[in-house]
């Protein structure tokens, strides 16, 4: 059994109880039938906002959550934040995985809005977006690089259109890198 905890920040109830279908989407689809999943709230994401900026710093925040994790459950942590994220280097980014740590943080500050963030987007929007943001995260998770295919799921997002233009899935060649670390994770499983 795979388990995964979902924490949210407050304001976000509507979306994570409206967006289940979509989180249990993608871990079906990298997991099949065998995970668990529960939700939580959690606050604290302002401790990771430098003061020269209004964001948080994804490197932190995935090194050291604001919250106590169960070392032995869940074996994925994926945490979903209002505020903008950013590493090191970069202005923004959508979301960070660190795959030893066994954490995800996805921001929907940008999923949530229009291309000049201006005008928030609809539900829909915000939910095709978030569903493939997941499907990337959890591709890094089990040890996907990103694709050159820039319809590929994997495939680097610089901007909300490159998000929108690509797909909700994996390519074909991701496919069988898909399948073959998936295959060689099941033939660990005891």
């Amino acid at each position: 059994m795979f388990y995964v905890k979902i924490w949210y920040v407050p304001g976000l109830e509507e979306l994570v109880a409206g967006g289940k279908d979509i989180f249990e989407a993608a871990l079906k689809f990298y997991f099949d039938e065998k995970y668990s999943v529960e939700y939580s709230v959690f606050t604290g994401v302002e401790r990771y906002i430098p003061p020269d900026r209004r964001q948080v710093n994804a490197k932190d925040f995935i090194l050291d959550p604001p919250v106590e994790l169960n070392k032995k459950k869940p074996q994925v942590n994926i945490f979903l934040i209002e505020r903008d994220l950013f590493l090191p280097g970069f202005n923004y980014v959508f979301a960070v995985t660190n795959p030893a740590l066994a954490r995800i943080v996805i921001s929907l500050f940008r999923l949530s809005r229009d291309y000049n963030l201006v005008n928030y987007v609809g539900e829909y929007k915000v939910k095709e977006r978030l569903f493939k943001e997941l499907m990337h995260e959890l591709g890094h998770f089990i040890g996907l690089e990103h694709c050159d295919n820039l319809l590929c799921v994997m495939s680097f997002s610089k901007t909300l259109k490159d998000l929108d233009n690509k797909v909700p899935y994996p390519c074909e060649t991701c496919l069988e890198r898909i399948s073959s670390i998936l295959n060689r994770i099941r033939s660990m499983d005891p």
